[in-house]
């Protein structure tokens, strides 16, 4: 049998690894890998800066299966990030004399279980990997793998064609494990990139920070920022620090100390507020908060009524949410009151209003999910937005460090983390109806999620603060606007007419949503061209078309549907292309908890050579 894997990440790696553990008692297996970057891929590349960090903590991340894996396929276990780092790294760094070697021995040394490691380090990580899964290979198994671009796959009878510049390779099965991908410009991307032509200003699409070409931005030049996400803070880093700017602690305090060579960074959102910080992490391996609410129990009697409210599900959600807060609030700052007591009247009554003025939970210490969505509400039209910006990040950094477990705050939003699968469930056995997929779960809880607990690390927020204190960012009010005016971009605020900032540079700071109908992608332009893909939309009430932006595959096997709506049995997709299918597909895999990345690579070796349709099945949120 031969294989081709398009895409050498860490999903790549994974469904290599699920492959060599599935095909121990098969004749012949010859695998063939596909990425322009090696093994690790473009976006843990070596050479790009050190300074730009995971944002998972090492202990937390791993490629390989544990006992906890619930799709039924071979476990076959190894180290995680943090325990890689403590052995076998140093070895491998020296003996692959790779860049920034002295760098990255340190790293290994200093590197914490809940520590936040290079970008460069993890992918040392994956090029171990694909090493290490080459020894665990029989002698009827082998790999290769070509620094390439896959261009085209096509049929020929019961196999593929894969192309690429170099080669043309025969197989019986692909995989596409691709990462995020580059799209046309379109609406209003288009027409500021058009305008940035004409008047020869600077204009950055949504990128990975590490591609932008920012050598352009001079020093003490403003520069409009628009996003205040993961994406935001590798921009802050490379204008900042990686120009010879240093954060200093003083006073139990950190500031800034500036090159000379830094930009003025103006940044918005439509939110107006920074991604949270991530919460010091207090969580040991598997250790994860259970449900109250959404157990499995009350997800299977969802699933045998058909279809459940989607405002309904997220309600229940909010209250495992505020369970958890309430929880380590009562532990903490109510050591009067009787937890399990309160635990269980909180369950009963479903965490009802009554309960909380019955044990004395003072006003200022609920949980309002208001205030958490829109933190500005606060803001009067008199306030400074700058003042309040930095009082409630100094708020935020203070509420991560209590930690995951022990912080309220903290681990109210970690514990969001922890109910993906819940998520999934419904999404994968459909539900919800598709109005409510787009209004509830699209459109509302995931940009809200992603505020709430996809943030960076904790450090970053305090670098933000120091940054706004040394009047280097500027912060503008939430709903910001981006227009073009004489030669110039204007940045400015809906919520405060006061705010226009003008600039001849303008960055995107958001990766590229997933969207196939604009891919630039040589290789999905190709299948969608030739009708061996499909794109997937959901028909609303209204009969208005919504098209997630994900390739069309079966949930079950990841098997991609052609434009007929035919299966085809040897072409699959898994991962950030199929984000609208499945959901939060970019997760990094945390051991002992059945991470999803690793059990859909599982689900497809296991489809492939045992035609496993149903190994889905077997989910348990407990095991």
């Amino acid at each position: 049998m031969k294989i081709a894997i398009v895409g050498g990440g860490p999903r790549g790696l994974s469904v290599l690894e699920r492959i060599v553990e599935w095909s121990r008692d098969e004749q012949v297996i010859q695998i063939t890998m596909f990425d322009p970057y090696g093994p690790g891929g473009k976006v843990w590349r070596e050479n790009q800066s050190l300074s730009l960090l995971m944002n998972s903590v090492a202990s937390h991340v791993t490629l390989f299966t544990d006992e906890t894996l619930s799709t039924k396929g071979p476990v076959a276990k190894g180290p995680n990030l943090y325990e890689w780092a403590q052995g076998e790294a140093a070895e491998f760094i020296k003996k692959n004399n790779v860049e920034n070697r002295t760098v990255l021995l340190a790293e290994c040394q200093n590197l914490g279980p809940n520590d936040h490691c290079s970008r460069v380090f993890y992918g040392l990580y994956q090029r171990w990997f694909y090493e290490y899964v080459q020894t665990r290979m029989t002698e009827q198994t082998s790999v290769k793998f070509f620094k390439d671009t896959v261009r085209a796959v096509k049929t020929q009878d019961d196999t593929f064609l894969v192309y690429t510049k170099a080669v043309e390779t025969t197989v019986d099965t692909v995989i596409l494990a691709l990462g995020h991908q580059e799209n046309e410009l379109v609406g209003n991307e288009k027409a500021l990139a058009e305008y940035a032509s004409e008047h020869r200003l600077f204009y950055s699409s949504p990128k990975n920070a590490a591609d932008a070409y920012l050598e352009a931005i001079t020093e003490n030049t403003p520069v409009l920022i628009r996003g205040l996400g993961l994406v935001f803070f590798d921009y802050l880093t490379l204008l900042t620090s990686e120009r010879g700017g240093v954060f200093k602690q003083q006073n139990e305090e950190l500031v800034y100390l500036p090159s000379g060579k830094e930009p003025k960074i103006i940044a918005g959102s439509g939110r107006g507020i920074p991604y949270h910080a991530r919460g010091a992490n207090q969580k040991g391996y598997g250790e994860e908060y259970q449900p109250r609410f959404l157990k499995e129990k009350s997800l299977n009697k969802f699933k045998r009524k058909g279809k459940f409210s989607a405002e309904q599900f997220f309600e229940l959600l909010k209250k495992e949410v505020e369970f958890v807060y309430y929880s380590a609030l009562v532990k903490i700052n109510y050591p009067q009151i009787n937890q399990n007591r309160f635990n269980e009247e909180f369950i009963r009554t479903k965490g009802a209003d009554s309960i909380l003025e019955k044990y004395g939970i003072h006003q200022k210490d609920r949980w309002d999910w208001s205030a958490i969505e829109h933190p500005d509400q606060v803001v009067g039209p008199a306030d400074s937005f700058q003042e309040f910006a930095k009082t409630y990040l100094h708020w935020d950094l203070k509420q991560a460090r209590k930690g995951t477990i022990s912080g309220p705050f903290a681990a109210a939003l970690d514990s969001l983390k922890d109910l993906r699968d819940e998520v999934r469930f419904m999404l994968d056995h459909e539900l919800f109806t598709n109005d409510d997929y787009k209004k509830w779960l699209w459109d509302w809880f995931t940009p809200l999620n992603s505020f709430l607990s996809i943030g960076p690390p904790l450090e970053r927020i305090a670098e933000l603060n120091a940054l706004m204190k040394a009047e280097i960012v500027t912060l503008l009010s939430p709903e910001m606007e981006i227009a073009t005016e004489a030669g110039w971009f204007i940045g400015s605020s809906k919520k405060d007419s006061n705010q226009k900032y003008k600039s001849h540079f303008l960055i995107e700071a958001r990766l590229p949503k997933t969207a196939n109908q604009i891919s630039l992608n040589p290789l999905v332009q190709q299948l969608l061209r030739d009708e061996m893909a499909d794109l997937h939309q959901l028909e609303l009430a209204s009969g208005e078309v919504y098209q997630t932006g994900a390739l069309l595959v079966e949930r079950e096997t990841n098997q991609i549907r052609s434009k007929s709506g035919k299966v085809l049995s040897g072409l699959f997709c898994y991962g950030i292309p199929t984000e609208g299918i499945h959901w939060l597909t970019a997760a990094t895999a945390r051991p002992g908890t059945d991470p999803w990345n690793l059990r859909e690579a599982d689900l497809i070796a296991g489809t492939i050579f045992e035609g496993k349709q149903n190994m889905k099945g077997g989910w348990n949120r407990s095991v």
